[in-house]
């Protein structure tokens, strides 16, 4: 565990990265005027320094690996939070289970724009359940850092309801109670399971939908879906969009991921979060966790019958491998549809709104709309 997660060492840590910080903005607002200084020509003055006050923000919360609280309260969201209790154990098998530590636990979920209930009319609703990203260490699907990216969903790709659910984030140092994998897989089934089960919305009308660390829950679902869901009386949902996806957590432990990535001057993802990412959620199994279909999915692709809709920033770390798992799975006979962004940085979806990039998070979120559409004719 790193000293600068206690204090009084984390409180001086981010007293002197802030006064370094404001030391350079003048000259990066100064680099940034001319497009020749920014980290490439198609970037705006805006974006240019969106991405780079963005990258230092999250380097130094890597750092000092700051924790988020998830209480089981309401808060700002008020009725559009819920909770959601586990479903019977039975229902988490195989790979979720192979923790004895980690058992299936209730977890909150926040509603866009109001929540359904058992008795409200299912006939026209498409729901999304999504799943947040956050290299499972920060993050939750309230309105402060979410609010954006589920707007997007209902207003630019035609949902009419968005699930957020409030999963387990994994902690260093690891522990018995640190919630690493196969914590976010069980909360993100639960969240399924609830809408399946408990607010009887048919399959059919439900779109699964994860954003980096999300869209590698959300795949690992979609393969607990065809491995155990027959068994178990699962249903698979309609479509899955993946937005970003973090496809190969294994990587994340070496500079290959980062470092020596050609994207890596024109994204804002430090080597330091992925890494404690990988680290947390590896847990106390250490590195080998990572190296199972469940977690580093782009050497083990798998057939589905989901249609899945790929998205990813053709100026992103990810971009490689994203790329690399559509085509991985389309040569195992499955139905893929690669987006790419060109000009973009890792998951615009989420961070548009912050780096200038508002319209690219609506071109793409329109993009997903249109292809949903094909698909339920």
């Amino acid at each position: 565990m790193t000293l600068l997660s206690y204090q009084p060492f984390k409180a001086l840590y981010v007293l002197s990265a802030l006064a370094f910080e404001l030391l350079r903005f003048p000259l990066w607002f100064f680099k940034y005027a001319f497009a020749f200084g920014r980290q490439h020509r198609f970037l705006s003055f805006r974006q240019a320094l969106g991405l780079r006050i963005l990258s230092s923000v999250v380097l130094h919360s890597a750092a000092v690996r700051v924790k988020a609280p998830l209480p089981l309260t309401p808060g700002k969201e008020k009725e559009r939070f819920v909770v959601l209790n586990p479903a019977p154990q039975g229902k988490y098998k195989g790979p979720l289970e192979s923790n004895p530590d980690v058992k299936p636990v209730a977890i909150g979920g926040t509603w866009y724009p109001a929540p359904l209930t058992a008795a409200s009319p299912k006939e026209s609703v498409l729901v999304v359940l999504h799943i947040h990203g956050g290299a499972y260490v920060i993050g939750d699907g309230r309105t402060e850092n979410s609010g954006y990216f589920a707007g997007k969903l209902l207003k630019k790709a035609g949902a009419t309801h968005v699930l957020m659910p409030q999963y387990r984030l994994s902690q260093l140092p690891a522990s018995k109670t640190s919630n690493p994998f196969p914590a976010a897989i069980q909360d993100s089934l639960t969240g399924y399971l609830y809408l399946v089960n408990e607010l009887h919305v048919p399959a059919n009308q439900i779109v699964l939908s994860g954003d980096s660390a999300g869209a590698n829950a959300a795949i690992s679902l979609l393969r607990y879906f065809e491995e155990y869901g027959k068994e178990l009386g699962i249903p698979k949902p309609l479509a899955a969009w993946l937005w970003s996806p973090w496809v190969e957590i294994q990587n994340a432990v070496t500079d290959e991921f980062t470092r020596t990535n050609r994207n890596y001057g024109t994204d804002y993802l430090p080597f330091n979060f992925t890494y404690w990412g990988a680290l947390a959620y590896a847990g106390l199994g250490g590195l080998k966790v990572l190296d199972q279909p469940y977690i580093s999915s782009l050497k083990y692709p798998f057939k589905t019958e989901v249609p899945l809709w790929v998205t990813t920033g053709g100026r992103e770390v990810l971009f490689f491998e994203d790329s690399d798992w559509a085509q991985a799975m389309r040569s195992v006979g499955n139905q893929v549809e690669l987006d790419v962004e060109e000009h973009a940085p890792h998951d615009i979806l989420l961070i548009g709104n912050v780096v200038g990039f508002d319209k690219e998070a609506n071109g793409c979120a329109e993009r997903a709309g249109l292809w949903l559409k094909e698909v339920r004719k």
